[in-house]
């Protein structure tokens, strides 16, 4: 039996284990699924945080992007004294995380609300394309986004299905792609099902910060900037958007809560 200490973490939504030992890369999926399970500290994903390393570095289990286990990650560096610095009244640093080509931006307020950096297409409107009537593709590092109106593609009762076709007619493949049914009124909201290839594993996620920033641009047109977007996630609680002006810089935000520390025994 082999013990691995670890946080869990509830960022809006999209409950998150991050392990803070060392796994090896090859043994990270296998660890995940099990975690994950519902008889085991349940999750919907899972993350390998190095706290050693400068800056910290986070590896998702199947080397995808994920923007609320940055947050996450924010929380736990913040807790733990971590690769963060004092910034005015709010702690900022930088994350190393797989799926993205370069350190990411983090900022923990006072009030708890954390902040991730996202990568972004190489240019403003890149990777954003309109696939058919209430279809949209959003190609961001990491990860892929189908953004689908509910109003013209009435969400499925079997989601893992649906998805699954969606993928195969479209021929996404990659590390993670995400299927988002979203409404923009009465407000914005999205209901998200994610697919990680390493895992198999096909979740309707409770909050998804990349299908929020996913939807932003969608609904942008890939060049509708600056914008500032809530996005309520399944959770019942919204993840903000940001974009800036030119359309090439993101962040996500909103509170996370740390709801358990320990070791998990696997």
């Amino acid at each position: 039996m082999r013990t691995l200490r670890f946080y869990k973490a509830f960022p809006g939504g999209n409950p998150t284990i991050l392990i803070l030992d060392p796994v090896d890369p090859g043994e990270r999926a296998v660890v995940a699924r099990i975690l994950m399970d519902c008889g085991h500290v349940q999750a919907e994903q899972v993350g390998y945080l190095d706290l050693a390393a400068r800056p910290v570095r986070l590896d998702m289990m199947g080397g995808e992007f994920c923007g609320n286990a940055c947050r996450a990650a924010a929380a736990v560096m913040a807790r733990e004294g971590a690769g963060l610095r004092s910034c005015g009244e709010a702690l900022c640093g930088e994350l190393s995380v797989s799926g993205a080509g370069r350190p990411v931006g983090l900022k923990v307020e006072a009030g708890g609300d954390c902040w991730a950096e996202m990568p972004m297409p190489p240019a403003p409107g890149e990777g954003v394309m309109e696939l058919e009537a209430g279809i949209g593709l959003v190609r961001l590092p990491g990860i892929t986004h189908l953004c689908l109106d509910e109003e013209l593609h009435a969400f499925p009762d079997d989601f893992t299905q649906s998805a699954a076709a969606l993928r195969a007619r479209f021929g996404l493949d990659g590390e993670a792609v995400g299927c988002v049914w979203y409404r923009t009124s009465p407000v914005c909201s999205i209901k998200p099902v994610v697919w990680v290839r390493s895992t198999d594993s096909t979740y309707f996620e409770t909050g998804c910060g990349s299908g929020s920033l996913a939807l932003a641009l969608w609904l942008g047109s890939g060049q509708n900037f600056p914008m500032s977007l809530q996005v309520l996630q399944p959770s019942g609680n919204p993840i903000g958007v940001r974009l800036d002006e030119r359309g090439s810089g993101a962040w996500i935000h909103g509170p996370v809560a740390l709801v358990a520390r320990g070791e998990a025994f696997v």
